[in-house]
C-alpha cells in the first residue's frame, strides 16, 4: 500500500480531467491543487503526497525552484516530482528539470496515456493492474463485532475491490474479507477499509450496485502475488 493517497498538482483543467478519469480518482486519491511553486512546496510539506506534478507553461521558473527546494529537503526529497514541459520547450529546459532533481518529465501536448504511464512508473504501479477488472465471485467478510456477512465482488484490482452488498458501513470502517479467486484453490484473507459507499438512496455511482468500495490494508506478499496472477488473466473493464 502507498503511504498516502494525495497528489499535489498545478491547477490545470486538462491535467485534472486526466486524473479524474483514471484509476487515481477511482481509488480515492485526493487532488491538492496549487497555483505556483511556493504554494506547491507548502502543500508538499503539509500533505506528504504520493506524487507532485508541476507545470512549466508559465514563463517564470517557480516550478523548477519548487522542485529544487523539495529535492534538497531531507524530509521531502523522496516525494516523486513530475514536471510538465511546454509543447515548444527547448532541450535546455528538460536538462534544467533533470538538474533540479525531478523524477520525470512529460512534454505537451498532454496525452493521457503518456502522462499516466509516467505517473504510474514513478509510483511503481502497473497501469494494467491498476485498472478495474470486472469479476464476479462471492466472498464473506467480518465486521468490527466479528459478525459474518456475505457479498459479491464485482470489480477488483491490486488496490481494492467493489463489494455488492446490502450490508453497508461508514467510510473508514475496517473489515476482514475472505475469498477464493475463480480458478484458484487457496483461500485469501485480508483487512480492508471502506473507501466509499453506494447507498441505495444516494448513489455515488449510478452504474454500480448498492455496496461499498474497499481498499486493501497491509497486504502480504502472498496476497499480492495471487492477485497479480489472477488479474493478468482477466480482461480489463474500461
Amino acid at each position: 500500500m502507498m503511504p498516502t493517497k494525495k497528489i499535489v498538482l498545478s491547477n490545470d483543467p486538462l491535467l485534472l480531467t486526466i486524473l479524474r478519469n483514471s484509476f487515481f480518482q477511482r481509488e480515492g486519491f485526493d487532488m491538492v491543487l496549487v497555483q505556483d511553486g511556493q504554494t506547491g512546496f507548502q502543500a508538499i510539506e503539509a500533505e506528504e503526497p504520493t506524487l507532485a506534478v508541476f507545470d512549466l507553461l508559465r514563463p517564470d521558473e517557480q516550478a523548477l525552484e519548487c522542485c529544487r527546494a523539495v529535492k534538497s529537503d531531507p524530509l521531502l526529497a523522496a516525494t516523486p516530482v513530475l514536471l510538465l514541459l511546454p509543447e515548444d520547450a527547448e532541450e535546455d529546459l528538460a536538462d534544467d528539470c533533470w538538474a533540479a532533481g525531478c523524477d520525470a518529465v512529460v512534454h505537451r501536448p498532454l496525452a493521457a496515456e503518456r502522462f499516466l504511464d509516467a505517473a504510474c512508473g514513478l509510483l511503481g504501479i502497473s497501469r494494467r493492474l491498476a485498472r478495474r477488472f470486472a469479476v464476479s465471485f462471492q466472498l464473506s467478510f467480518l465486521d468490527t463485532k466479528q459478525k459474518k456477512h456475505v457479498g459479491s465482488c464485482v470489480n477488483l484490482n491490486l488496490g481494492g475491490m467493489f463489494l455488492a452488498t446490502e450490508t453497508l458501513f461508514p467510510v473508514g470502517t475496517e473489515l476482514a474479507v475472505e475469498f477464493v479467486l475463480p480458478g484458484f484453490q487457496m483461500t485469501l484473507q485480508n483487512s480492508v477499509r471502506v473507501a466509499w459507499v453506494n447507498h441505495p438512496e444516494w448513489r455515488k455511482k449510478n452504474s454500480m450496485l448498492c455496496g461499498v468500495g474497499l481498499e486493501f490494508v497491509s497486504v502480504s506478499p502472498t496476497f499480492v502475488a495471487a492477485l497479480q496472477v489472477f488479474l493478468e488473466s482477466v480482461k480489463i473493464d474500461d
